[in-house]
């Protein structure tokens, strides 16, 4: 695993669709089989990826994640935090406001509510990004309704050929997840973007337009579960999948109060 990767959370969203839950708590903050969801995040980049500085891009109610993580210490690696004051360039501009951080890095962006439970996205850190400038995780799915609410992925191959965000008309019944290896000669261009006239930009999109001026995008296939925590039904699901998933492993532990009321909902 390479160490010359700098791990980008971009957790700036006020998390509209995520309510009431997030009236009082970031939906990258909500708890999920006792863990925060961006917490998990830092766990795989820590533990899979073998990241071990972090820029958390923060927004709504970003002081109780600052103070939740703090410096990282107690976590085993290296926070630092960047308010991100226009949310309304979209995700791709909190994506951007990490490029002071690279020192000519590579960056491993992980949305705070992209929930992954038992998978293999560690080994997305192992592709080559001299080959490949941005890499994005794909599984077939059965329900392509959650392709919609993410973005649908054409591929050759292990090259991706186009990249639709909440696409209208589905090519095929692949899913992408908005966990993204991105080479650091991106940012650049992405900064060039928005000086000329991008005034809203979501990184999918973004990426899409990348492929259309011949930069090669890559197709991780990606193994477990996975859950965008974009509504209260699907932070239920999250929740139900975690406590499922931790008494199929240690069924000696017994099955508390709390876990009874998940699975039984």
């Amino acid at each position: 695993m390479s160490t010359s990767v700098l791990g980008v959370i971009p957790a700036a969203g006020s998390g509209i669709r995520a309510r009431p839950y997030t009236y009082e708590v970031h939906k990258g903050m909500f708890l999920i089989d006792g863990k925060p969801n961006i917490e998990r995040h830092i766990d795989l980049m820590r533990d899979e990826m073998g990241i071990k500085e972090i820029v958390i891009i923060l927004g709504y109610m970003g002081d109780t994640i600052q103070e939740y993580f703090g410096d990282g210490t107690s976590h085993g690696v290296r926070l630092q935090y960047v308010e991100n004051q226009h949310l309304d360039k979209g995700w791709a501009w909190s994506v951007l406001l990490a490029k002071p951080f690279l020192a000519g890095r590579n960056a491993c962006v992980m949305l705070a509510d992209e929930f992954y439970l038992n998978s293999n996205l560690g080994e997305i850190a192992k592709f080559d990004l001299d080959k490949y400038n941005i890499v994005c995780p794909v599984k077939s799915v059965t329900d392509l309704g959650l392709i919609k609410k993410n973005f649908s992925v054409e591929r050759d191959g292990q090259r991706v050929i186009r990249l639709v965000e909440n696409p209208v008309a589905l090519p095929n019944d692949l899913l992408g997840m908005a966990t993204l290896m991105v080479h650091e000669s991106v940012m650049q261009e992405l900064e060039f973007a928005f000086e000329n006239g991008r005034t809203n930009l979501d990184f999918v999109t973004f990426a899409d337009d990348l492929i259309r001026s011949g930069r090669s995008v890559g197709a991780f296939d990606m193994v477990g579960d996975y859950i965008n925590l974009n509504d209260v039904a699907s932070l239920e699901a999250a929740q139900d999948a975690a406590i499922r998933s931790r008494l199929e492993k240690s069924p000696q532990a017994g099955v508390s109060m709390v876990d009874l009321e998940h699975l039984d909902a």
